[in-house]
């Protein structure tokens, strides 16, 4: 599968970096295995995109990532999806799918980056923290 996928439980955080193509089946995948089967619904969330190709994302398949992703959004306690892209489709995509889950009753806070920092900050995670480093 293009996505990486790293889990951090002593931060509660999953690190997600897409790899080549990534595709709707890709995200929808892996939010049945991860947020659903090994229920780490209340943990924040990172997806790097910055070098994923988006290209054969589609509304529909967004909609439909939106749809499984939406009902494990924790009610008690804030969680935190973070996504950073670094070409115009990436905001496209990271946009329609802000709306699409917004719009299906989303809790959790989500934003958009084109800056590493701006995301660790965000995130609350260390200044040039790498996943795995620590």
């Amino acid at each position: 599968m293009p996505l990486a996928v790293k889990v951090f439980g002593e931060r509660e955080l999953i690190w997600v970096e897409g790899e080549g193509v990534v595709t709707d089946h890709d995200l929808v995948t892996y939010v049945h295995e991860y947020l659903v089967e090994k229920n780490l619904r209340s943990w924040d969330e990172v997806f790097d995109l910055s070098s994923a190709d988006l290209l054969d994302v589609t509304y529909a398949g967004l909609s439909e990532v939106a749809a499984a992703a939406v009902p494990t959004d924790p009610e008690e306690s804030p969680t935190k999806i973070a996504i950073l892209i670094s070409e115009a489709v990436g905001i496209g995509v990271s946009r329609m799918y802000q709306t699409l889950r917004e719009g299906k009753g989303g809790r959790r806070a989500m934003r958009i980056f084109w800056e590493r920092e701006d995301l660790l900050a965000w995130m609350e995670l260390p200044p040039g923290w790498i996943p795995g480093a620590d």
